[in-house]
């Protein structure tokens, strides 16, 4: 029960630091990113956002994709992390 409550905090706060405001790339890049999370990890991800490399949205998920790996979310939880981000940049989540 303890994991459940330190992983749901970390959760929390990276959802707080992600913090809201607009988003400059796209649902389809979102579920590519998210795919290749959950197919190839951290490392595949990481390659699947270069492909942004020169765009604001490139910036944007460089610094939601440290924030979570600084709080040290399992990939699944990064996964739903960026699955949910549409709702979380709003202030819905």
């Amino acid at each position: 029960m303890a994991k459940q409550t330190i992983r749901d905090d970390s959760i929390g706060k990276v959802i707080d630091e992600i913090g809201t405001g607009p988003m400059c790339f796209t649902q389809n890049n979102l579920n590519d990113l998210r795919e290749a999370m959950l197919k190839g990890g951290w490392t595949a991800a990481q390659a699947k956002a270069a492909q942004f490399v020169g765009t604001d949205g490139y910036t944007d998920l460089l610094r939601i994709m440290e924030i979570m790996q600084k709080h040290r979310l399992s990939e699944a939880a990064a996964a739903d992390i960026l699955q949910n981000l549409p709702q979380i940049r709003v202030g819905h989540y």
